[in-house]
């Protein structure tokens, strides 16, 4: 019995708590990770599921009258989507986010949300505490605003809704680092 042993023997930890989201343009090469300036975002509402998860997967089975098991199987999956809130954003911040306008400064500032959704294409990182990260090199999708103004449970939150997308020279749509790096590429 030979045992197979991969290249990679990392135990990626079960438990994952993300620290912070960043932004970069989009991600085209394995090399270009190493290199990739983030900026970081908004912090995000715990109360809100911070997720990246499988789009849904199209099954086809295909079945003869002579059989009750499948004589043939494909699937074929659609990405994966990013979904959070944030929270605690300047103006500026909002403007790059959802798009629009900030005006004035001070007590006159003013924050002018656009009519249209800004769709943002981008990669993601999430860094986590145990200080790797997850990255989507190519997500494209948008933020928005969403107000509950009651009294006791009001949140100005934005959420977020980002899908992976392929690329023609880089066929990745999620990345697992083991250390995020804090300088150089940042």
């Amino acid at each position: 019995n030979q045992k197979f042993k991969s290249e990679m023997t990392e135990v990626i930890k079960p438990k994952s708590r993300c620290i912070g989201i960043d932004l970069a343009p989009v991600i085209t090469s394995k090399d270009a990770i190493a290199t990739t300036v983030w900026k970081e975002q908004p912090r995000t509402l715990r109360a809100d599921a911070l997720t990246i998860s499988p789009g849904d997967v199209t099954e086809d089975e295909i079945y003869s009258h002579e059989n009750d098991i499948a004589e043939d199987y494909d699937a074929i999956g659609t990405g994966r989507n990013a979904s959070g809130s944030f929270i605690g954003m300047s103006a500026d911040q909002l403007k790059d986010l959802v798009g629009g306008a900030v005006e004035g400064t001070g007590d006159a500032a003013m924050f002018l949300k656009t009519g249209k959704i800004n769709i943002l294409n981008t990669a993601i990182r999430f860094r986590l505490k145990d200080g790797s990260a997850i990255i989507l090199p190519n997500a494209r999708g948008y933020v928005d605003i969403d107000l509950n103004l009651g009294a006791t449970d009001g949140r100005f939150k934005c959420p977020f809704k980002l899908q992976s997308l392929a690329q023609a020279d880089f066929d990745c749509d999620l990345i697992w680092v083991k250390k995020y790096s804090t300088g150089g590429g940042e």
